[in-house]
């Protein structure tokens, strides 16, 4: 994996182990704590549980009792197939005495390829941070950009027909060293390449800035995950969050 070294020490940071713990072949269970340099994209300060399958294994980190049980649970659990709806059953029930519940899973897409995108006669403009604000609101862009002072928008890049934004890909610094690429595209100019182009060229101008472009999405989302597969990137991580109940 390209950036293997530098996955490992941002998902230390993230689950509250070290490098070598995200290398390893084993499970680890860690008590959360907020470690500088962590993502923010989804902050969680009182972060109650999250999971992340990468390298054929779990790191699990959250509130220690609850670590606890699921260290009982899932110690020598695989990670291969443990996104599966009975494990999301059993986690919601250990969850469930503490007030908390099961909220989103999602894969995390790292460049590995030569992108196979193909530009389709559009013009290409570029947003720095400060021309960004221009589309605070703009619901045609909520994938693109998130306006969240804990994980800033940072650089934005869009596709133009006849006048028209058409597509928007945006980059979020998420931490000091991982940038999220988002994407909206509208729907009349789909099947063009849309997509996978401004991701490209979101993906090398994250890389000129020494900074690491990843790419998240929903599990059922497969155009944006074909998006991210045309532009290079290939899933490197799995993450399973946890939330308070409302």
């Amino acid at each position: 994996m390209k950036y293997i070294q530098q996955l490992s020490r941002q998902l230390a940071l993230d689950y509250c182990c070290t490098p070598a713990d995200i290398l390893d072949q084993g499970n680890h269970f860690t008590e959360y704590r907020s470690l500088e340099g962590r993502r923010r994209f989804e902050d969680q300060d009182n972060c109650a549980l999250k999971i992340t399958a990468v390298n054929r294994k779990l790191i699990f980190t959250g509130k220690k009792e609850i670590i606890e049980l699921c260290r009982e649970k899932y110690e020598t659990c695989p990670g291969a197939w443990f996104m599966d709806v009975g494990n999301f059953r059993e986690l919601d029930h250990i969850l469930k005495p503490y007030g908390c519940q099961l909220k989103t899973a999602h894969p995390f897409f790292l460049p590995e390829t030569e992108s196979v995108a193909k530009e389709t006669g559009f013009e290409i403009r570029t947003y720095d941070r400060g021309e960004i604000l221009q589309f605070a609101g703009d619901n045609r862009f909520d994938e693109a950009f998130c306006f969240d002072e804990k994980s800033p928008d940072m650089l934005g890049v869009a596709a133009i027909s006849d006048g028209k934004i058409i597509g928007m890909a945006g980059a979020s610094a998420d931490s000091p060293l991982f940038w999220q690429i988002g994407i909206n595209v509208e729907k009349e100019a789909e099947c063009r390449h849309i997509a996978s182009t401004l991701v490209t060229i979101l993906k090398e101008e994250i890389e000129k800035l020494g900074k690491v472009p990843y790419y998240g999405t929903s599990m059922s989302n497969l155009a944006s995950q074909r998006a991210a597969v045309n532009a290079g990137f290939r899933v490197a991580w799995v993450e399973l969050l946890a939330e308070a109940k409302i």
